[in-house]
């Protein structure tokens, strides 16, 4: 093995699981606050999602120190606030924006019992609803834009990118919240979030459990299309690379399609990841309740580590014949001399 190709294999071992999860935690945190904060905006029901913005705020924290440690100098990291074009920093800026909004919505639902002075300010809750929604959609977006900005790597520069990761983030978002609604806070907190109502008990009994059940399936039918849309972008994605006049990213592309990535890309990807949850959101039942949301993240999480796992370089010019060149160690004239001890 040359050298060039021992230290690719060296430094792809060392960044390639951070940036993958980091992009699927930053898409999934940032999604699940995009659609926290929409269906707080229209529903008035984000109580039932409370717990899922503790979820996102947690993914977006774990997805941040990944970020810092796959920069390589996590002692530095300040410095990427210190240029003002840098991608990074903007990312940075609103990774920190997203998770301090859903913070603060999140401490209106911590225990009632607590008596916490802020409760009654619901004029911040709607503004952090609207904050959470602006900067968690911005988060999802940049998870794609940081890959695509690196021209020399074919197969991620291109606009589809960012598209594609913005409906497998939504997507995923989507299922993660389906699992978690209504779990916290419980009734009983619910029941004392509407105090002022003379018969806030016998309101919030009767209507709670059918109110989780219409925003569980409002989830699904918005994940069915988000699956759906996701399928078609995902094959164009591929197919388009496939067509390129880009040797590398055709390479790549065909490396999906039939090569040694097929089997994770039709199986993995396809099959198991946006097929059969679809089917099993139009059967409905538990398939649908339990089954097609965690495919669905587990096909989020599949699809970050196939991209970032593609990530063949586009050779400079002159570069192979640069290469060619350089003595691979066998060289007779590296064992011609022999030292005399």
């Amino acid at each position: 093995m040359s050298h060039k190709m021992q230290t690719n294999k060296l430094e792809k071992h060392y960044w390639i699981w951070p940036i993958a999860w980091y992009l699927f935690l930053g898409g999934l945190g940032g999604g699940m606050l995009f659609t926290i904060g929409i269906i707080e905006m229209v529903f008035h029901a984000g109580y039932l999602l409370a717990l899922g913005v503790l979820v996102a705020v947690a993914c977006l924290g774990i997805g941040s120190m990944l970020l810092i440690f796959e920069l390589g100098q996590p002692k530095v990291f300040l410095r990427v606030f210190l240029s003002a074009t840098a991608i990074i920093k903007w990312g940075a800026c609103l990774l920190i924006l997203a998770m301090g909004f859903g913070f603060v919505y999140f401490l209106f639902y911590l225990p009632p019992s607590w008596n916490l002075f802020w409760y009654s300010w619901t004029w911040l809750r709607d503004l952090c609803a609207v904050c959470m929604a602006l900067f968690g959609l911005c988060v999802v977006v940049y998870t794609g834009v940081l890959l695509s900005t690196m021209k020399a790597k074919p197969f991620w520069n291109t606009p589809a990118l960012p598209v594609l990761f913005v409906a497998s983030a939504l997507s995923t978002a989507t299922a993660a919240l389906s699992l978690l609604a209504g779990f916290w806070p419980s009734a009983d907190a619910i029941i004392a979030l509407f105090a002022e109502q003379a018969d806030a008990e016998t309101v919030v009994s009767s209507y709670l459990p059918l109110l989780t059940h219409e925003i569980v399936a409002i989830l699904h039918q918005y994940d069915t299309m988000l699956v759906v849309a996701e399928f078609i972008i995902l094959l164009l994605y591929v197919l388009t690379m496939r067509a390129s006049g880009n040797v590398t990213a055709k390479a790549v592309a065909l490396e999906w399609i039939s090569g040694g990535k097929a089997l994770l890309f039709w199986v993995g990807m396809v099959a198991c990841g946006l097929v059969i949850p679809f089917l099993l959101y139009q059967t409905g039942g538990t398939g649908a309740e339990y089954v097609a949301p965690v495919l669905v993240l587990a096909a989020g999480l599949l699809l970050r580590f196939l991209v970032v796992y593609s990530d063949r370089r586009r050779a400079m010019p002159g570069e192979e014949r640069f290469y060619s060149r350089l003595p691979q160690g066998d060289e007779r004239f590296l064992q011609g001399w022999k030292p005399p001890y």
